[in-house]
């Protein structure tokens, strides 16, 4: 079993808000991941994803990278509380 881990992440400083949320959606879907958009504002996202450990760890890989149009200069991983589950736990 994987460890099901949960995770918010901050990007702050990209201008293409619409485009790094749907770049993240896409991401998630791609990984099968939980992925709710917590907040966005001028140049901010938070999200917070949920799934087993290695994909939610690419999933900010990836989110760091980010698309073409959007570089992400600064991105903050915080845990969500219950990050102990497995995969098959209650998750998000």
């Amino acid at each position: 079993m994987s460890r099901w881990e949960r995770m918010r992440l901050e990007l702050d400083g990209c201008a293409a808000v619409e485009a790094i949320v749907g770049f993240a959606h896409e991401r998630a879907a791609l990984m099968a991941l939980a992925c709710v958009v917590v907040e966005t504002g001028p140049a901010r996202v938070v999200l917070d994803v949920a799934g087993p450990e290695p994909l939610v760890g690419a999933f900010e890989m990836a989110c760091r990278l980010g698309p073409a149009e959007c570089l992400v200069p600064v991105v903050r991983c915080l845990p969500v509380a219950g990050d102990d589950e497995v995969e098959g736990g209650d998750g998000i």
